[in-house]
């Protein structure tokens, strides 16, 4: 029987995890908190899982909250100029659902089921050395760690990687549903300023709330996030941001309550790709996988989108390896093949974060030609399928013109 090696309890290390002990694999996922230490923390993220995503899960056995959430139906984008007054406005009914759950309590059942199917769970704070301990027992280390020094391991792309500082910076929070929101996903997009998205969430407590996320230009206008203290103080900013440069909402927040002090986040990322494989001075090597290797900014909602697709595919190629070794080959084709799925992810995000003439014409256009509605969202749940018409100026001159014949006639 092979024995896997997970670092990390993140949704790819816990995906993998559970799809190779259920394939009959040996599988020790090491994790730096216990699940009830997960439930209580601070929240990591806000993550919306596309349709894809989700029915990966689904097969998985591991949608437990399907019957309590129906998520998201709608999607609405409001368009606005930088003193509040809205130019365009884009609605749609989603044709598959769209889903926001708490991470705190999706990676702690997770954990807990992991346990339950076979998985061995190790609670440790994972070092260098303990890393590389690891090997004698196992026939493959995967790292899915995507902060600290093991991320560090991973040398940086440059030929992938775009950015050398974040292009947002970024907070978060989850405050009381207002009925607007109970299946509504909204997007704000403020000229020159930002974005704020508002969406139904469903949370530790297994409450449905709201999250609301800002996504600031940094040292721009509503940059006001830094040194935040409290959930309320950072609610205080968030209604005031509203008030100022989307007057029309504000009365949907004006009288919110956050939903308690841990449920808030500041911060910001540097999208970056990371090389796949790295190694020891022992010559050992480690493989790593989600936001590890790919990193993104949450701008378009990839990153649990990708850390799931991910760890199916490896867990798939895991699987037909058989009794073969993972070797640093195996390991590099196998990231070079999720690679030609997420490098749209990548164009996504960088037209979402500094969108050029033709994604501003295709936005447009959105507005008026339902068509074009349904191809950009769908476009969000399988990115490739953006290609070429949304990354390319002439491709995206040619597309605009056939939705237009396609009107007309």
């Amino acid at each position: 029987m092979k024995k896997i090696s997970i670092i990390g309890a993140g949704q790819a290390g816990l995906y993998l995890g559970i799809s190779l002990v259920d394939a009959g694999y040996s599988v020790t996922i090491y994790a730096d908190r216990t699940p009830e230490e997960v439930l209580n923390s601070k929240i990591p993220a806000t993550a919306t899982l596309f349709p894809d995503a989700l029915q990966l899960e689904k097969d998985l056995g591991l949608n437990f909250w399907d019957e309590d959430f129906l998520g998201t139906q709608k999607y609405v984008n409001k368009i606005c100029d930088d003193r509040g007054n809205i130019k365009l406005n884009i609605s749609a009914n989603l044709e598959t659902s769209w889903k926001a759950i708490d991470l705190r309590i999706q990676l702690s059942v997770w954990m807990e089921e992991f346990s339950r199917r076979g998985g061995k769970l190790i609670f440790q704070k994972m070092t260098l050395e303990d890393l590389e301990k690891c090997h004698p027992n196992s026939d493959l280390v995967i790292v899915s760690v995507g902060k600290g020094s093991l991320a560090q391991l991973f040398e940086r792309d440059e030929q992938k990687s775009q950015y050398q500082k974040p292009q947002r910076h970024v907070a978060a929070m989850l405050a009381e549903l207002d009925p607007i929101y109970s299946e509504t996903f909204e997007v704000m997009s403020i000229a020159d300023v930002g974005e704020i998205f508002q969406f139904p969430f469903y949370d530790k407590d297994k409450n449905i709330v709201r999250a609301v996320v800002v996504e600031a230009y940094p040292n721009g206008a509503i940059d006001l996030f830094s040194g935040i203290k409290s959930a309320e103080e950072l609610l205080t900013l968030i209604k005031q941001v509203i008030q100022k440069y989307a007057p029309w909402n504000y009365e949907h927040i004006r009288d919110t309550k956050a939903i308690d002090n841990l449920s808030w986040l500041c911060g910001a990322i540097t999208p970056k790709v990371r090389k796949p494989v790295a190694h020891f001075k022992s010559g050992e090597i480690v493989m790593g996988i989600g936001d590890v290797v790919i990193l993104n900014d949450p701008i378009a909602a990839q990153g649990a989108n990708n850390a799931i697709k991910m760890a199916d595919l490896v867990a798939r190629r895991i699987i037909e390896r058989g009794d073969r070794p993972f070797d640093e080959f195996w390991r590099q084709r196998v990231f070079d093949e999720f690679w030609e799925y997420s490098q749209y992810v990548n164009l996504l995000s960088g037209c979402l974060l500094a969108p050029g003439d033709s994604v501003q014409s295709i936005t447009i256009a959105m507005a008026e030609n339902p068509e074009v509605t349904r191809d950009v969202l769908n476009g969000f749940n399988h990115p490739p399928s953006l290609y070429p018409w949304y990354f390319h100026p002439e491709e995206a001159q040619k597309y605009l013109e056939q939705k237009k014949m396609a009107v007309y006639c």
